[in-house]
């Protein structure tokens, strides 16, 4: 996971490396460049003061000392005048003074990119290009978004005319930068623009096909049809936005241009906010996604509206939109806390996607002028959708395809009988290629559940309400370990012995659900008046051999090991110190980091029939929340007393373990080492009175 994050982290930096721009400051409509080295810094941003001549067109032009200046890129919308502030509509030429160096030998070129408004550029008085065309008028007017490079005259004293006309966009003005640089690099520059937009809407459109045939071809997997929504909106916003690529392939007019630009907006959140629900819906809200659902389909019937009234949600959105994240964002990490599958990477791709989308709408209202990152960093979220769940996705596959197959050839209940999964370890397709004496071995993560004080619980109930009973509980249980990647090798009475081919962490997982979801039955059972249960957990990890014992009329799969022996005597050591789940040293220390739970050591203990004493580590989470979060916070505690008691340091141990049990009166580990300590003093003092 590490590497594929830092893959990702490398390939968004490359998407975004280019040289910066530097920033030239003008004053009063002016900016001297003779000491500007164009080799070390070759591209120039003409920033600042420049003059502002309002409904004044280039050829109408008087200049005086009382021109007013408005610093660029901006909007002149609430510019004040003396009849009062400017609106978005209208025409206006930006005029700068720029004194080039005098060995210059290069081509130079002004490139402007798009604004969101039409513009004409005039070089000494003379036309050189544009988008769009700007006028006095709405008859003569044509909105036009696209970005134009000109090439400047090889002269080193130039006055540059924006000449800039608004009368369809809420905001009038020049809001992108204006950048100074040889024609080989702008052209270079905009080439690559184009270039990497191009890849990025490549990338979305195989992704959201590739999506939406999986989901033709497995109708329940709602993620899929999820991710492929998403991708088409994210497609739409990246050829309608930046270079607008769109227009290299369609002459798309203006009016259409700019409300698939904002239809994509509108849509990209919530249906952003619907594939995590489909994910994870137990733990999204539905309400929540309703409410963004409603919203941004007002604001699509908004579109009807001329762009003046709808280009205003540009302002109030972004408060919807960022919502919309920070809902995902909370509900994303609390699946993240209850270590949901996938839940640690759709994690960190929604917080890149946040960062892009923040730096994008902070862009486009020109309140930052960097450049827009949003499609990177969801071309990155769904390649982490592609990596990380097209494991799910083939397992799922795999096992819908051997299922089908499985079939046709006997009956769905003797699978009931015999693990699939059995058979897969074991190398075998079918039942019927089972032989007596097939076996194989495997290092996995073995499982034992026993409910504690049955045999006196079973004797206040009939054999059928035994049964019933026991049907009840591992109709609770035996889901939970198939869902973390585990089977079910055998029922011995109320216990259940289970297997963990993959991840040690698949197990321990499996051990705190199951521990919920007993929790969630004693309530039932209490409701109907009946006593709760408790069931205490072993786990260890060692190599094992599967295989088929009996004779060849009766046989059955089984699993022969230390390993397994050691989980079930593990799982009596819950009785001992009255825990709920506790693993062995060697199964923790294998795990490592990816256990992804509270833990303490126990002790080192005797295991009947080995000669060696084990250690031991509780999992602190398989407790109730508020008793978990308890010990969690006493943990550092804990294990001075622990380190004290085992250097046999009694007094302060016992002490230690004292303090422990004020604070949390049904710690019964503690309860014991406290004991332990007592008893210790106790003896010690009776060998220092008979000596």
């Amino acid at each position: 996971m590490k590497k594929l994050i830092l893959i990702s982290l490398l390939f968004l930096v490359s998407c975004l490396s280019e040289e910066r721009n530097v920033n030239k400051e003008a004053k009063n409509g002016f900016i001297s460049l003779k000491n500007h080295s164009f080799q070390l810094e070759p591209f120039v941003a003409l920033t600042g003061e420049w003059k502002f001549f309002w409904n004044t067109s280039p050829d109408n032009i008087q200049e005086s000392n009382l021109d007013r200046i408005l610093n660029l890129p901006n909007h002149w919308n609430g510019y004040r005048m003396d009849y009062g502030n400017l609106s978005g509509f209208g025409h206006a030429t930006f005029r700068m003074q720029l004194e080039l160096p005098e060995d210059l030998q290069e081509t130079m070129a002004l490139t402007v990119h798009e604004q969101d408004t039409s513009y004409a550029i005039y070089i000494n008085g003379k036309y050189y290009g544009g988008s769009g065309i700007p006028a006095s008028n709405t008859n003569q007017f044509v909105p036009m978004v696209k970005s134009t490079i000109v090439v400047l005259p090889h002269n080193k004293n130039l006055t540059i005319d924006l000449y800039v006309a608004n009368y369809v966009h809420r905001k009038g003005g020049i809001w992108n930068d204006i950048v100074l640089s040889s024609y080989t690099k702008a052209e270079n520059r905009l080439t690559k623009h184009k270039i990497n937009e191009t890849i990025l809407s490549s990338i979305f459109a195989f992704v959201g096909i590739f999506f939406l045939v999986m989901y033709f071809y497995n109708r329940d997997g709602r993620q899929t049809l999820g991710i492929f929504l998403f991708s088409l909106a994210v497609l739409l916003r990246t050829i309608s936005t930046g270079e607008r690529i769109v227009l290299e392939f369609i002459d798309m007019p203006y009016w259409a241009l700019l409300r698939l630009e904002y239809v994509s907006w509108y849509w990209s959140a919530p249906l952003l906010y619907h594939y995590f629900y489909t994910i994870f819906p137990y733990d999204f809200s539905k309400k929540v996604g309703n409410v963004f659902y409603f919203l941004s389909a007002i604001l699509t019937l908004g579109l009807i509206l001329p762009p003046v009234y709808f280009t205003e949600t540009a302002s109030i959105y972004p408060i919807a939109f960022v919502l919309n994240g920070l809902f995902i964002l909370y509900y994303l990490f609390q699946a993240y806390q209850k270590s949901r599958m996938e839940a640690k990477p759709l994690l960190f791709g929604i917080g890149l996607i946040l960062i892009g989308a923040s730096n994008d709408v902070l862009h486009a209202q020109a309140v930052i002028h960097t450049t827009y990152i949003g499609p990177s960093t969801v071309v990155i979220f769904v390649f982490l959708q592609v990596f990380t769940f097209g494991r799910i996705v083939r397992q799922n596959i795999i096992k819908t395809l051997e299922f089908a197959e499985e079939q046709k050839q006997f009956s769905s209940s003797f699978s009931r009988f015999v693990p699939t999964e059995f058979l897969y370890h074991l190398g075998k397709n079918d039942i019927r290629q089972v032989d007596l004496g097939d076996q194989v071995q495997k290092r996995m993560t073995v499982l034992f559940a026993d409910i504690r004080s049955f045999t006196e619980f079973s004797e206040t109930l009939t054999p059928k309400e035994n049964f019933d009973f026991l049907n009840s509980y591992l109709q609770r249980v035996g889901p939970i370990i198939r869902h973390n990647n585990g089977f079910i090798d055998k029922f011995i009475g109320d216990a259940v012995m289970a297997l963990f081919p993959y991840n040690i962490s698949d197990a321990v997982k499996a051990a705190v659900e199951m521990q919920e979801a007993i929790r969630i039955y004693n309530s039932h059972r209490a409701n109907c008046g009946y006593i709760p249960i408790e069931v205490g957990i072993g786990i260890h990890t060692g190599n094992l051999t599967l295989g088929i014992l009996g004779e060849h009329k009766r046989m059955e799969g089984t699993v022969i090991s230390d390993a397994v022996n050691l989980a079930s005597r593990i799982e009596g050591i819950t009785k001992l110190f009255s825990s709920r789940i506790v693993i062995s040293a060697e199964t923790f220390i294998e795990a490592s980091d990816n256990l992804g739970f509270h833990y303490r050591l126990l002790d080192r203990v005797n295991i009947k029939g080995k000669t060696e004493s084990v250690f031991v580590v509780e999992v602190l989470d398989g407790y109730e929340p508020e008793k978990s979060k308890r010990l969690i916070a006493c943990k550092d505690d804990y294990t001075l007393a622990l380190d004290a008691y085992r250097r046999e340091d009694f007094e302060e141990a016992k002490e230690g373990f004292a303090s422990l049990l004020d604070k949390n009166p049904d710690d019964s580990v503690s309860r014991l080492f406290l004991e332990r300590c007592r008893d210790a003093l106790q003896k010690s003092k009776l060998e220092f009175g008979t000596s």
